[in-house]
């Protein structure tokens, strides 16, 4: 274990350039607020989104981050608890004697994370163990630490210059126990998890004492993207090195390495201060240090340096496609759920994870195969079949990691945004013969009574782009349709856009186009949804296009739908609202299944001018497609759309089927006083999305597009009354009365 001396005088150096002290002083002038970008705020907010699933309740979590309020639900307690149990005392030894302790905790199932400085050469990590469970119960009493070796093959990962090392860790302890009982902390790659003012907690074990954590006065102090190192005032001592930092959800945002004494110079000197105000000598101990402030390395960084240094590397690999571990293991509190998960680092360097799997099938929402087994849902499976499997046996199933690192990879890897704007005239567009057997689903015609303000590019109206085109609406500066040829069996990846980076179409002029003008001036409201609500909406969504005949042309084309041409305001509780993410946002995968896995093609679009819904009989709101038209109200010198429609088509069997929906804003769009107008009284009160089932003819009608023979030529299902596709029925609640 390298002395901490010359570290503690690099961090004082990197302190001194940033000039902390005034940082902190200034920092303490603004108790309770959060520095944050809009960029980290949306960042954030999508985070808790996929955590909670209940958007109200997301945005009251970032909200209270954002205030600086203390409030916070019990179960910040119960996850503080989940996470610490994958932090370890590490016990660093050599030549058969204890040298020092540090703090390490679980990265991947069967990779521990610390310092550098604290396991510094492959010998004496093979010489050091890591204790669980080092800590106390209710009672006061210590636990009975829980002892892995740790592991010197697969050959350590140990970087210097991050001062960070990963190792793996046996399966079983000195006791017995499993290590898989403990979990691990999955690493997330996206920078600005935590905003300058934000609390921060390290759950450590200082000094080699049994687990501590610091529960305040532990705020981020400073933060730079363009460096590796955050500052923060958590309390800390010798032996927290390697300690996970986390941030108020308690994701890992940095791991920490070093502290800032508190410095004076003195007769040309600078000199270090103890708490007692009196110069610091070394045999005073480093407990007696007067801290000015804590430094870690940032996890985005780290996760920046294993894609670029390490991406072959067994550890790294484990790391980088780590899943997140399950929610009960190793809690505490639930005693026998998790006791057949199991992992074992192999001869040859493989990780194998076995864990037992209880599989509910519910028909509709992403849990589709196609004809080989392999699951082609959002993330739950893989569509390429690549080998990516689970091996049944008796019920339980066996993942391999090192088979699965591709799906893996794909299910949590945030990527820029990166469009080729210099050869439009390459991009294919929409394919009307997508579906083969002589089968043409052409672009839909726009009639005399839409076509104000269709943008002609030479003499046709066809944006084309990689696997969809647009006819787009200068009027409204909003799509008319985007049209997307859809093949589930080249999805590929399921990748985040790192910021929702979106691109104008450089063949439509700005001024036409809703672009990023729009949606930014509206930045200093992030905090407060009423004022902001809109987020920036595909219509063809990424994945639908993210296909293609290997992983870069399909990042390609996935990317290329981040134009403002493919985009439309959606309310932030439409956009993020997990219900109808359910239905709405994955009504693809229902198409994919109906369609047996194979290709089909969907139309994307706003309907501008939408009739309100109407009350039925039994109090619940009904679609009224043949109501009067009523004009959609202003944000911004932008008409918003009240509603958007889906029409897929698909061939089953020998037959050509299509589907269509509208899903209706209009509830959400009323809780905004810049939208409202007395023409829409009386406003609708329990501001919810709703998703309709509807004829083609109904979205024709109502759009103003001509789909052709479409309508005519396409059959559904035959158990489908009438009623139900006419928009009569009752908003659609469960995926189970979706009818393709």
């Amino acid at each position: 274990m390298r002395s901490g001396k010359e570290r503690f005088e690099k961090s004082l150096e990197r302190a001194s350039r940033l000039n902390l002290e005034a940082t902190i002083r200034e920092l303490a002038k603004h108790e309770g607020e959060r520095r944050a970008s809009p960029k980290q705020i949306d960042r954030r907010r999508r985070e808790l989104l996929s955590r909670y699933s209940d958007p109200l309740t997301a945005n009251r979590q970032l909200e209270r981050v954002l205030k600086g309020n203390d409030l916070t639900d019990i179960s910040y307690l119960l996850r503080g608890l989940v996470v610490a149990r994958s932090v370890g005392r590490v016990v660093v030894r050599e030549r058969g004697r204890i040298e020092a302790y540090g703090t390490g905790f679980l990265v991947a199932p069967g990779v521990l994370m610390t310092n550098e400085h604290v396991l510094t050469t492959g010998a004496e990590i093979a010489e050091s163990w890591v204790e669980f469970d080092y800590e106390r119960d209710l009672d006061g009493n210590e636990r009975r630490p829980k002892r892995f070796a740790l592991l010197s093959q697969p050959e350590p990962v140990i970087v210097n210059e991050l001062d960070f090392t990963l190792c793996a860790v046996s399966a079983v302890a000195d006791t017995g126990q499993r290590l898989s009982d403990f979990g691990w902390l999955k690493l997330k790659g996206q920078a600005g998890k935590a905003f300058v003012g934000e609390y921060l907690t390290i759950v450590q074990h200082p000094g080699g004492e049994p687990k501590q954590v610091c529960v305040r006065e532990n705020k981020l102090i400073t933060s730079d993207e363009n460096s590796p190192y955050l500052w923060y005032q958590t309390d800390t001592t010798g032996g927290s090195s390697g300690s996970p930092v986390f941030n108020n959800d308690w994701d890992v945002v940095g791991l920490h390495h070093s502290s800032v004494p508190r410095t004076k110079v003195i007769k040309g000197q600078q000199t270090w201060f103890a708490l007692n105000g009196e110069p610091w000598t070394s045999d005073m101990g480093d407990d007696r240090i007067d801290w000015l402030a804590n430094e870690g390395i940032r996890i985005s960084r780290i996760m920046d340096y294993l894609r670029q240094q390490h991406a072959s590397h067994p550890l790294a690999r484990a790391v980088m496609d780590a899943p997140d571990a399950p929610r009960h293991a190793g809690s505490g509190l639930e005693a026998h759920a998790h006791e057949s998960v199991t992992t074992e680092w192999s001869e040859d360097g493989m990780l194998r994870v076995r864990v037992p799997v209880e599989l509910g099938v519910r028909v509709g929402i992403g849990n589709l195969t196609n004809g080989n087994g392999n699951g082609n849902g959002n993330g739950n499976g893989n569509g390429n079949g690549n080998g990516h499997h689970f091996a049944a046996s008796n019920g339980a199933r066996s993942l391999d990691l090192a088979a699965s690192a591709p799906f893996l990879i794909q299910s949590g890897v945030v990527e820029k945004v990166e469009i080729d704007q210099s050869n439009y005239n390459r991009r294919k567009g929409y394919a009307p013969g997508f579906l083969g057997a002589g089968t043409s689903v052409r672009l839909p015609t726009v009639t005399a009574k839409a076509k104000k303000g269709l943008f002609m590019l030479g003499r046709s109206p066809e944006l084309k782009y990689w696997n969809y085109s647009v006819l787009f609406n200068t009027a409204r500066k909003l799509a008319l349709v985007s049209a997307a040829n859809v093949d589930p069996g080249q999805w590929r990846g399921n990748r985040d856009a790192d910021g929702d980076t979106w691109f104008n179409d450089t063949r439509v002029p700005d001024e036409q186009q809703v672009g990023k003008a729009f949606y930014k001036k509206q930045a200093k409201f992030e905090a407060d949804r009423t004022k902001s609500p809109f987020d920036q909406g595909h219509l063809t969504r990424r994945k639908d296009v993210q296909w293609g005949a290997d992983d870069a042309s399909a990042k390609r084309n996935g990317d290329d739908s981040y134009h403002y041409t493919n985009c439309a305001p959606q309310h932030w509780q439409f956009n993020q609202n997990a219900k109808v993410n359910g239905i709405w946002f994955r009504l693809e995968e229902h198409a994919a299944q109906a369609s047996g896995g194979e290709r089909f093609c969907v139309f994307n679009g706003p309907i501008y001018d939408a009739p309100l819904c109407k009350t039925g009989n039994d109090g619940r709101l009904r679609l009224a497609p043949n109501g009067k038209r009523v004009k959609d109200g202003n944000f911004g010198g932008i008409a918003i759309p009240k509603q958007f429609f889906k029409v897929f088509v698909y061939r089953s069997g020998k037959k050509l089927k299509h589907a269509a929906f509208i899903v209706t804003q209009e509830d959400l769009l009323q809780t905004i006083d810049r939208l409202r107008d007395e023409r829409t009284k009386p406003w609708l009160s329990d501001r919810e999305v709703r998703l309709y089932q509807v004829s083609l003819k109904q979205i024709e009608q109502l759009t103003g597009l001509d789909f052709g023979n479409l309508g005519l030529a396409t059959t559904p299902d035959e158990d489908v009354e009438e009623s139900a596709l006419l928009g009569e029925g009752a908003p659609i609640e469960d995926p189970a009365e979706l009818r393709f």
